[in-house]
Protein backbone atom coordinates (compact mmCIF):
# COMPACT_ATOMS: atom_id res chain seq x y z
CA UNK A 1 0.00 0.00 0.00
CA UNK A 2 1.01 3.27 -0.83
CA UNK A 3 3.04 5.09 2.06
CA UNK A 4 1.53 8.79 1.22
CA UNK A 5 -1.39 10.14 1.62
CA UNK A 6 -2.66 6.57 1.33
CA UNK A 7 -1.81 6.16 4.91
CA UNK A 8 -2.71 9.33 6.68
CA UNK A 9 -6.00 8.45 7.58
CA UNK A 10 -4.87 8.61 11.26
CA UNK A 11 -6.82 9.03 14.32
CA UNK A 12 -7.58 12.43 13.89
CA UNK A 13 -9.64 11.62 11.03
CA UNK A 14 -12.03 9.16 13.27
CA UNK A 15 -12.45 11.28 16.56
CA UNK A 16 -15.73 11.05 17.81
CA UNK A 17 -16.41 7.42 16.52
CA UNK A 18 -17.13 4.57 18.63
CA UNK A 19 -16.57 6.74 22.39
CA UNK A 20 -15.66 5.07 24.93
CA UNK A 21 -16.57 5.38 28.57
CA UNK A 22 -20.64 4.23 29.06
CA UNK A 23 -21.96 6.52 31.79
CA UNK A 24 -18.64 8.42 32.31
CA UNK A 25 -19.17 11.88 32.91
CA UNK A 26 -16.65 12.62 30.44
CA UNK A 27 -17.64 10.87 27.31
CA UNK A 28 -20.91 11.66 25.48
CA UNK A 29 -22.32 8.19 24.68
CA UNK A 30 -21.42 4.33 24.42
CA UNK A 31 -19.44 2.92 22.07
CA UNK A 32 -21.43 2.10 18.87
CA UNK A 33 -21.96 -1.32 16.54
CA UNK A 34 -18.21 -3.04 16.67
CA UNK A 35 -15.09 -1.81 14.80
CA UNK A 36 -11.79 -2.55 14.12
CA UNK A 37 -9.90 -1.26 17.32
CA UNK A 38 -6.47 0.11 17.27
CA UNK A 39 -5.91 -1.18 21.11
CA UNK A 40 -3.31 1.17 23.40
CA UNK A 41 -2.58 0.09 26.77
CA UNK A 42 -5.66 -0.24 29.67
CA UNK A 43 -4.45 3.12 30.95
CA UNK A 44 -5.43 4.93 28.13
CA UNK A 45 -8.87 3.00 28.14
CA UNK A 46 -11.52 5.76 30.45
CA UNK A 47 -14.25 3.11 31.12
CA UNK A 48 -11.53 0.34 32.31
CA UNK A 49 -13.28 0.21 35.88
CA UNK A 50 -16.03 0.77 34.82
CA UNK A 51 -16.11 -2.65 33.05
CA UNK A 52 -14.49 -3.94 35.70
CA UNK A 53 -17.35 -3.35 37.87
CA UNK A 54 -19.50 -4.05 35.65
CA UNK A 55 -18.03 -7.49 35.43
CA UNK A 56 -17.75 -7.90 39.24
CA UNK A 57 -21.00 -7.11 39.37
CA UNK A 58 -22.06 -10.05 37.04
CA UNK A 59 -20.07 -12.35 38.90
CA UNK A 60 -21.05 -11.79 41.94
CA UNK A 61 -17.93 -11.26 43.49
CA UNK A 62 -14.90 -8.51 43.61
CA UNK A 63 -11.81 -9.26 40.77
CA UNK A 64 -8.49 -8.13 41.12
CA UNK A 65 -6.77 -5.86 38.57
CA UNK A 66 -4.71 -8.78 37.82
CA UNK A 67 -7.91 -11.33 37.34
CA UNK A 68 -10.00 -9.22 35.05
CA UNK A 69 -6.92 -8.66 32.81
CA UNK A 70 -6.24 -11.92 32.64
CA UNK A 71 -9.44 -13.77 32.19
CA UNK A 72 -12.00 -11.00 31.06
CA UNK A 73 -10.63 -7.70 29.60
CA UNK A 74 -10.41 -8.00 25.96
CA UNK A 75 -7.52 -6.58 23.50
CA UNK A 76 -10.22 -4.87 21.17
CA UNK A 77 -11.78 -3.59 24.30
CA UNK A 78 -9.19 -0.73 24.50
CA UNK A 79 -9.64 2.60 22.75
CA UNK A 80 -6.37 4.19 21.22
CA UNK A 81 -4.63 6.77 24.24
CA UNK A 82 -7.47 9.49 22.70
CA UNK A 83 -10.02 7.62 24.81
CA UNK A 84 -11.71 6.70 21.12
CA UNK A 85 -11.27 3.14 18.88
CA UNK A 86 -10.80 3.44 15.05
CA UNK A 87 -11.88 1.02 12.56
CA UNK A 88 -8.75 0.32 10.31
CA UNK A 89 -8.98 3.18 7.61
CA UNK A 90 -5.97 0.86 5.37
CA UNK A 91 -8.41 -2.39 5.66
CA UNK A 92 -11.09 -0.15 4.31
CA UNK A 93 -8.91 0.85 1.35
CA UNK A 94 -7.98 -2.35 0.89
CA UNK A 95 -11.63 -3.73 0.61
CA UNK A 96 -12.80 -1.17 -1.78
CA UNK A 97 -9.59 -1.43 -3.87
CA UNK A 98 -9.78 -4.85 -4.30
CA UNK A 99 -13.24 -5.70 -3.98
CA UNK A 100 -15.51 -3.22 -5.02
CA UNK A 101 -15.38 -1.89 -8.79
CA UNK A 102 -14.75 1.98 -9.21
CA UNK A 103 -17.42 3.98 -8.62
CA UNK A 104 -19.52 1.41 -7.16
CA UNK A 105 -22.07 1.69 -4.34
CA UNK A 106 -20.71 0.59 -0.74
CA UNK A 107 -23.22 -0.63 1.57
CA UNK A 108 -22.27 -1.16 5.37
CA UNK A 109 -25.40 -2.37 8.06
CA UNK A 110 -22.98 -1.62 10.85
CA UNK A 111 -22.31 2.03 10.48
CA UNK A 112 -21.16 2.84 14.32
CA UNK A 113 -18.62 5.33 12.37
CA UNK A 114 -17.21 7.47 10.27
CA UNK A 115 -14.85 5.41 8.77
CA UNK A 116 -15.58 3.68 5.88
CA UNK A 117 -17.96 6.40 5.10
CA UNK A 118 -15.23 8.55 4.33
CA UNK A 119 -12.59 6.35 2.80
CA UNK A 120 -15.31 5.40 0.43
CA UNK A 121 -15.83 8.99 -0.65
CA UNK A 122 -11.91 9.52 -1.02
CA UNK A 123 -12.00 6.27 -3.37
CA UNK A 124 -14.54 7.68 -5.18
CA UNK A 125 -17.07 5.30 -3.90
CA UNK A 126 -20.96 5.95 -3.07
CA UNK A 127 -21.34 4.59 0.68
CA UNK A 128 -24.75 4.23 2.60
CA UNK A 129 -24.49 3.25 5.97
CA UNK A 130 -27.30 1.54 8.57
CA UNK A 131 -26.54 2.90 11.92
CA UNK A 132 -29.18 2.19 15.08
CA UNK A 133 -28.10 4.77 17.03
CA UNK A 134 -29.46 8.39 15.64
CA UNK A 135 -26.93 10.41 17.92
CA UNK A 136 -24.05 7.71 16.13
CA UNK A 137 -25.17 8.86 12.94
CA UNK A 138 -25.38 13.01 13.76
CA UNK A 139 -21.67 12.46 14.58
CA UNK A 140 -20.94 10.43 11.44
CA UNK A 141 -22.47 13.29 9.65
CA UNK A 142 -20.23 15.68 11.46
CA UNK A 143 -17.50 14.29 9.73
CA UNK A 144 -18.75 14.35 6.50
CA UNK A 145 -16.65 17.18 5.36
CA UNK A 146 -14.04 14.95 5.30
CA UNK A 147 -15.14 13.04 2.68
CA UNK A 148 -15.45 15.04 -0.30
CA UNK A 149 -17.96 14.07 -3.18
CA UNK A 150 -20.01 11.63 -3.45
CA UNK A 151 -20.94 12.29 0.29
CA UNK A 152 -21.42 9.47 2.55
CA UNK A 153 -25.18 8.66 3.70
CA UNK A 154 -25.73 7.33 7.12
CA UNK A 155 -29.25 6.44 7.83
CA UNK A 156 -30.61 5.71 11.51
CA UNK A 157 -32.81 2.60 12.02
CA UNK A 158 -32.74 -1.10 12.71
CA UNK A 159 -30.38 -3.19 9.94
CA UNK A 160 -33.06 -5.86 10.52
CA UNK A 161 -35.33 -3.66 8.24
CA UNK A 162 -32.39 -2.99 5.51
CA UNK A 163 -34.70 -3.87 3.31
CA UNK A 164 -36.73 -1.03 3.92
CA UNK A 165 -34.00 1.49 4.46
CA UNK A 166 -31.95 0.38 1.75
CA UNK A 167 -34.58 -0.19 -0.66
CA UNK A 168 -33.73 0.49 -4.15
CA UNK A 169 -30.31 0.41 -3.44
CA UNK A 170 -28.07 -1.90 -5.28
CA UNK A 171 -24.84 -2.58 -3.65
CA UNK A 172 -21.37 -3.63 -5.26
CA UNK A 173 -19.85 -4.22 -1.97
CA UNK A 174 -21.29 -5.25 1.24
CA UNK A 175 -18.78 -3.68 3.78
CA UNK A 176 -19.05 -3.99 7.43
CA UNK A 177 -17.94 -5.00 11.08
CA UNK A 178 -20.31 -6.00 13.41
CA UNK A 179 -20.78 -6.16 17.24
CA UNK A 180 -18.56 -9.39 18.34
CA UNK A 181 -21.49 -10.31 20.53
CA UNK A 182 -21.01 -9.06 24.10
CA UNK A 183 -17.61 -8.14 23.98
CA UNK A 184 -18.05 -4.81 24.37
CA UNK A 185 -21.88 -3.93 25.17
CA UNK A 186 -22.56 -0.45 23.13
CA UNK A 187 -26.21 0.16 24.48
CA UNK A 188 -29.44 -1.03 26.10
CA UNK A 189 -31.78 -1.02 23.55
CA UNK A 190 -32.62 -4.44 23.05
CA UNK A 191 -32.31 -3.92 19.18
CA UNK A 192 -28.72 -3.51 19.82
CA UNK A 193 -26.94 -7.49 19.23
CA UNK A 194 -24.09 -6.64 21.54
CA UNK A 195 -27.44 -6.76 24.30
CA UNK A 196 -28.39 -10.35 23.08
CA UNK A 197 -28.24 -13.33 24.14
CA UNK A 198 -25.81 -15.44 21.21
CA UNK A 199 -28.71 -17.42 19.73
CA UNK A 200 -30.94 -14.20 19.53
CA UNK A 201 -27.61 -12.58 18.58
CA UNK A 202 -26.83 -14.58 15.62
CA UNK A 203 -30.53 -14.81 14.36
CA UNK A 204 -30.60 -11.01 14.00
CA UNK A 205 -27.01 -11.06 12.55
CA UNK A 206 -28.19 -13.85 10.22
CA UNK A 207 -31.31 -12.01 8.91
CA UNK A 208 -29.25 -8.88 8.54
CA UNK A 209 -26.66 -10.71 6.05
CA UNK A 210 -29.56 -12.40 4.27
CA UNK A 211 -30.89 -9.17 3.60
CA UNK A 212 -27.45 -7.02 2.61
CA UNK A 213 -26.98 -10.09 0.20
CA UNK A 214 -30.39 -9.90 -1.46
CA UNK A 215 -29.14 -6.11 -2.47
CA UNK A 216 -26.39 -6.87 -3.87
CA UNK A 217 -25.60 -7.23 -7.16
CA UNK A 218 -25.11 -10.60 -8.74
CA UNK A 219 -21.35 -11.25 -9.37
CA UNK A 220 -20.33 -8.73 -6.42
CA UNK A 221 -17.95 -9.63 -3.46
CA UNK A 222 -18.59 -9.02 0.36
CA UNK A 223 -16.50 -8.72 2.85
CA UNK A 224 -17.07 -9.26 6.86
CA UNK A 225 -14.63 -8.07 9.75
CA UNK A 226 -15.39 -10.50 12.67
CA UNK A 227 -13.24 -11.72 16.04
CA UNK A 228 -14.35 -14.66 18.24
CA UNK A 229 -15.03 -14.24 21.94
CA UNK A 230 -15.35 -16.47 24.64
CA UNK A 231 -18.43 -17.40 26.62
CA UNK A 232 -18.90 -17.49 30.24
CA UNK A 233 -16.83 -20.90 30.64
CA UNK A 234 -14.09 -19.49 28.53
CA UNK A 235 -14.91 -21.80 25.21
CA UNK A 236 -14.94 -19.63 21.58
CA UNK A 237 -18.42 -19.28 20.72
CA UNK A 238 -16.63 -19.52 16.91
CA UNK A 239 -18.49 -16.46 15.48
CA UNK A 240 -16.35 -16.28 12.28
CA UNK A 241 -17.97 -19.71 11.25
CA UNK A 242 -21.51 -19.05 12.54
CA UNK A 243 -21.20 -15.48 10.00
CA UNK A 244 -19.51 -18.15 7.43
CA UNK A 245 -22.83 -20.58 7.72
CA UNK A 246 -25.16 -17.37 7.55
CA UNK A 247 -23.68 -15.91 4.81
CA UNK A 248 -23.74 -19.27 2.88
CA UNK A 249 -27.34 -19.92 3.49
CA UNK A 250 -28.54 -16.33 2.36
CA UNK A 251 -26.23 -16.96 -1.34
CA UNK A 252 -22.86 -15.69 -0.93
CA UNK A 253 -20.72 -18.28 -0.91
CA UNK A 254 -17.41 -18.07 1.25
CA UNK A 255 -14.52 -17.22 -1.06
CA UNK A 256 -11.38 -16.03 0.90
CA UNK A 257 -10.67 -15.44 4.48
CA UNK A 258 -7.80 -13.25 5.80
CA UNK A 259 -5.79 -12.59 9.23
CA UNK A 260 -6.05 -9.13 10.76
CA UNK A 261 -3.21 -8.80 13.22
CA UNK A 262 -3.96 -5.89 15.37
CA UNK A 263 -1.92 -4.32 18.45
CA UNK A 264 -0.50 -5.98 21.10
CA UNK A 265 -1.82 -4.04 23.61
CA UNK A 266 -2.28 -5.55 27.08
CA UNK A 267 -1.72 -9.12 25.92
CA UNK A 268 1.75 -9.90 26.74
CA UNK A 269 0.25 -8.91 30.64
CA UNK A 270 -3.11 -11.03 30.59
CA UNK A 271 -1.65 -14.01 28.45
CA UNK A 272 0.44 -15.15 31.31
CA UNK A 273 -1.76 -15.42 34.20
CA UNK A 274 -4.46 -16.94 31.96
CA UNK A 275 -2.00 -18.95 29.98
CA UNK A 276 -0.69 -20.38 33.83
CA UNK A 277 -3.96 -20.84 34.97
CA UNK A 278 -6.26 -22.35 32.25
CA UNK A 279 -3.99 -22.68 29.17
CA UNK A 280 -5.56 -19.93 27.34
CA UNK A 281 -3.89 -18.03 24.67
CA UNK A 282 -4.00 -14.90 23.71
CA UNK A 283 -5.62 -13.66 20.58
CA UNK A 284 -4.46 -10.61 18.62
CA UNK A 285 -5.98 -10.82 15.50
CA UNK A 286 -9.47 -10.74 13.65
CA UNK A 287 -10.91 -12.47 10.57
CA UNK A 288 -11.27 -10.79 7.72
CA UNK A 289 -13.92 -12.83 5.90
CA UNK A 290 -14.58 -12.40 1.71
CA UNK A 291 -17.61 -13.75 0.27
CA UNK A 292 -18.81 -13.78 -3.27
CA UNK A 293 -22.77 -13.53 -4.89
CA UNK A 294 -22.19 -15.79 -7.77
CA UNK A 295 -19.47 -16.08 -10.09
CA UNK A 296 -15.58 -15.01 -8.36
CA UNK A 297 -14.44 -14.52 -11.87
CA UNK A 298 -17.19 -12.03 -13.18
CA UNK A 299 -16.98 -10.53 -10.07
CA UNK A 300 -13.04 -9.69 -10.40
CA UNK A 301 -13.96 -8.49 -13.74
CA UNK A 302 -16.62 -6.08 -12.26
CA UNK A 303 -13.71 -4.99 -9.87
CA UNK A 304 -11.02 -4.32 -12.99
CA UNK A 305 -7.48 -3.67 -12.53
CA UNK A 306 -6.32 -3.91 -8.77
CA UNK A 307 -6.01 -0.31 -7.61
CA UNK A 308 -3.08 0.94 -6.28
CA UNK A 309 -0.84 4.37 -5.20
CA UNK A 310 -2.05 7.31 -3.48
CA UNK A 311 -5.74 8.53 -2.89
CA UNK A 312 -6.81 11.51 -4.80
CA UNK A 313 -8.03 13.98 -1.93
CA UNK A 314 -9.76 17.44 -2.45
CA UNK A 315 -6.64 19.15 -2.60
CA UNK A 316 -4.55 19.70 -5.67
CA UNK A 317 -1.23 20.93 -4.09
CA UNK A 318 1.54 18.59 -3.63
CA UNK A 319 1.03 18.37 0.23
CA UNK A 320 -0.69 15.53 1.80
CA UNK A 321 -4.79 16.63 2.44
CA UNK A 322 -5.26 14.26 5.16
CA UNK A 323 -4.25 14.87 9.15
CA UNK A 324 -1.07 12.87 10.26
CA UNK A 325 -1.03 10.24 12.82
CA UNK A 326 -0.88 11.42 16.05
CA UNK A 327 0.77 7.83 17.22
Amino acid sequence: MAKGPARTFGQDLMRGEHVVGAGSTSQQAAPQNGGVLMPSHTSGDPSFYAKKRAKEAELGRELTTEEFLADHYAASDAPTASGTSIFDPVLCEIAYRWFCPPGGTVLDPFAGGSVRGIVAARLGRPYVGIELRAEQVAANQAQADLAGAPAPRWIAGDSRDLAGLAAGIEADLVFSCPPYWNLERYSDDPSDLSSMPLADFMKAQGEIIAQAVARLRPNRFAVWVIGDVRDADGFFVNLPGLTVEAFEAAGARFYNDAILVTAVGSLPIRVGRQFTAARKLGRTHQNVLVFCKGDPRKATEACGPVEFGEIEGPDTDDEAPYPEDDQ
